[in-house]
């Protein structure tokens, strides 16, 4: 293939490329500056550490550790209902998270037991971390545990 060639053939490739995403606002809270991306150039690594996020802290120092991980997978399996949507006559085995009965805030040392856990669909556990936020305060739940 000579030169005229293969330039007509690396043309011929750019016109059947997909069309480019259209630029939509940053997703960093505030920032005005549009992207194809999620996050602007600027905040493309603050973009995973959010305020909210940083205040919060990250897994293993509001306690979620490997220890923690692996009480989960065995109280799943063992409970693998959400112990609500029984109470109300339901079956429902969709988005499975472990509660904390008692948050782990307020009990540090039931943190990993069992009889404090409780099997809640997504709905039910954010029904009730919402109570946790009225019943012990907004620290109750997501914020950094003291050690």
């Amino acid at each position: 293939m000579n030169g005229d060639a293969k330039r007509n053939a690396i043309e011929a490739q750019k016109d059947d490329r997909m069309p480019l995403k259209l630029k939509t606002r940053c997703r960093y809270p505030g920032c005005p500056l549009t992207t194809r991306s999620g996050f602007c150039d600027r905040h493309k690594r603050a973009g995973s550490a959010r305020p909210a996020d940083q205040r919060r802290g990250t897994p293993a120092e509001r306690g979620y550790d490997a220890r923690w991980y692996k009480l989960r997978a065995w109280y799943i399996r063992r409970h693998p209902l959400c112990a609500d949507c029984l109470e109300e006559g339901v079956v429902n085995a969709t988005s499975i998270e472990v509660d904390h009965v008692i948050p782990v805030s307020v009990r540090p040392d039931l943190r990993l037991d069992a009889s404090n856990l409780r099997s809640r669909c997504r709905k039910h556990h954010s029904r009730k971390t919402e109570l946790d936020k009225r019943l012990y305060g907004e620290r109750s739940t997501g914020s950094r545990r003291s050690r």
